[in-house]
């Protein structure tokens, strides 16, 4: 099938240290003083491409990051009276302008972090209770419950176990075992690692098999409502397995030649070519013209063919395209098999999968990033395999038994919400990610979980740190570049067709406030009035906080 093509980023781990300014992540702002920028480490990934079926940045579809710079020029009364009037006044035009959006359906709220009730008495209110589509807002009901349940320090463990390791002679005479668990972030050049690792500790050849242990898991890979869109093959519908390499997608890369007699060089990242082939690629290298590279993807039952066709501009660099894989235990098994070539260590191609027994003896290991340092890429970059790996984690680590599931995940999420945050009423959030028609919750409950995070002295920093930052990271980048309110809002973002979401926090440390818009029906084209019309909620909240609050 032939791939789209999309903007390519890699995926960054930005360090907390980097982000964090204050306990929500808000600088304090003296009253009546003008809000200035904070300093704040970017997270923008590297490298870019234009390949075809590549993700855009490491996130999704979901947030495409569309310019909004807002405005400078607003400034709240001094008095308190006169303040709160100036806000309902100012909030109840930008309704207003909602109402006048053809089929629009908003549900908005606006709350103060330091009221006792602060959701039975919101600053405004729009529709409150009305149940919508949450997009990748989804991400905040699955990070508060992640952070809550496993702590912001969780990490995954992959290890590599062997039967009958020899060291004198460096023979493993039965099987080397990959016991995953659930790593959403591992990469080949972990696996060269461990292959590394491996050969430090004497291992030179496996008589047996390569065996990977994925049992952390069942062998449902898709998250519920995927299968609503089953033709897409892009990166950021990436299945999920207890044992994922490189977000179980493949790069393809296109490297020009140096002149229109130069064949490009076409190299897949990783080097899976067990499972994955370039079948008679007809790319040519022109000096002049744009680069177009069409691949189209034929899956058969043990790999997938890639027909390449097109062109690359010499002096245009690399073009990257990337593809989500079907098999992600084949794809893993194969990394592994070509990581542990690279080393030298000899063991057998054959794909097998099986439990770990209980004599194997652990011979190496890697541990990820933090959960905290996870979510943080998560939210930033809205990225749906983050989100939907976290969910199975959250439900492998939170029952006992057989194998974790996905209604495991969600059961995790529900009960931190229910119990937790206290989130009333009927809502629904079957994924971890929020795409397709997997979410609905009302502007007061999705509140109700932005509070609770924010007084929970365990996970308040690394929730608030993991949002983006209006004009600075993340998706929020290109959105409030030349407003007063950038730098002075930590939100998460969410897009579908017809789904538009921002929520998170707004102000300073001095008046921190809550707030959440959403909004649902609406036609494609009047998205950009959308985030506009969200932009313009959070920039007067910033102008309110910032000239005392409600105090």
């Amino acid at each position: 099938m032939m791939q789209r093509r999309r903007r390519f980023s890699s995926l960054l781990l930005v360090s907390s240290a980097a982000l964090l300014a204050g306990s929500i992540g808000l600088p304090t702002v003296p009253s009546q003083a003008q809000p200035q920028p904070t300093a704040a480490g970017s997270a923008t990934g590297s490298p870019t491409g234009s390949g075809a079926g590549a993700a855009t940045t490491p996130a999704d579809i979901d947030d495409d990051n569309d310019e909004a710079t807002g405005s400078r020029d607003l400034v709240a009364p001094a008095n308190l009276a006169a303040r709160r009037a100036w806000l309902t006044t100012r909030l109840d035009a930008v309704l207003a302008k909602a109402n006048k959006i053809a089929n629009a359906k908003l549900t908005a709220i606006v709350v103060d972090l330091q009221a006792a009730n602060p959701t039975s008495t919101p600053l405004w209110s729009a529709e409150p209770d009305l149940a919508q589509n949450l997009a990748s807002a989804t991400k905040l009901l699955t990070s508060a419950a992640a952070l809550s349940a496993l702590g912001p320090g969780y990490r995954w463990k992959t290890t590599v176990l062997a039967e009958g390791l020899d060291k004198s002679t460096g023979v493993v005479s039965g099987n080397l075992y990959v016991r995953g668990r659930g790593d959403p972030t591992l990469t080949y050049r972990d696996l060269q690692q461990l292959a590394a690792d491996l050969h430090a500790a004497g291992v030179r050849s496996v008589s047996g098999k390569l065996v990977i242990d994925a049992n952390y898991f069942d062998d449902l890979n898709l998250p519920p409502h995927f299968d609503e869109q089953p033709n897409e093959r892009a990166g950021f519908r990436a299945a999920v397995a207890a044992f994922s390499v490189e977000r179980n997608a493949v790069t393809v890369v296109v490297e020009p030649g140096l002149d229109e007699a130069g064949a490009p060089k076409i190299t897949l990242d990783p080097p899976v070519t067990e499972t994955i082939v370039v079948k008679k690629p007809t790319v040519t290298t022109v000096l002049d013209g744009r680069t177009s590279v069409k691949i189209e993807a034929k899956t058969g039952k043990k790999r997938t063919e890639l027909l390449m066709s097109g062109q690359v501009r010499a002096a245009s660099g690399f073009d990257y395209s990337r593809f989500r894989v079907e098999d992600p235990l084949r794809f893993a098994h194969d990394a592994m098999h070509a990581a542990l070539r690279s080393r030298g260590i000899k063991v057998s191609a054959s794909f097998a999968t099986g439990t770990t027994p209980s004599a194997a003896k652990a011979v190496a290991s890697h541990d990820s990033a933090t959960l905290a340092d996870v979510v943080r890429t998560m939210n930033k970059f809205s990225d749906n395999f983050l989100a939907e790996s976290i969910l199975k984690t959250l439900g492998a680590q939170t029952k006992s038994g057989a194998r974790a599931t996905w209604a495991d995940g969600v059961a995790a999420v529900r009960t931190y919400l229910v119990t937790t945050a206290k989130v009333a009423g009927n809502w629904r959030a079957d994924n971890g990610s929020g795409l397709y028609n997997a979410s609905e919750m009302s502007a007061r409950q999705l509140a109700s979980v932005l509070i609770t995070a924010r007084n929970d002295d365990r996970i308040a920093v690394d929730f608030a740190a993991s949002l983006p930052i209006a004009g600075l990271d993340g998706t929020l980048a290109k959105r409030f570049t030349a407003s007063s309110a950038k730098g002075l809002v930590r939100a998460k973002t969410g897009t579908l067709d017809s789904v538009s979401a921002l929520a998170g926090y707004a102000g300073t440390n001095n008046a921190p406030l809550g707030f959440v818009v959403l909004v649902n029906k609406f036609a494609k084209r009047d998205r950009k009035a959308v985030r506009a019309l969200q932009d313009e909620i959070a920039e007067l909240l910033v102008a309110f906080a910032s000239a005392g609050g409600n105090r």
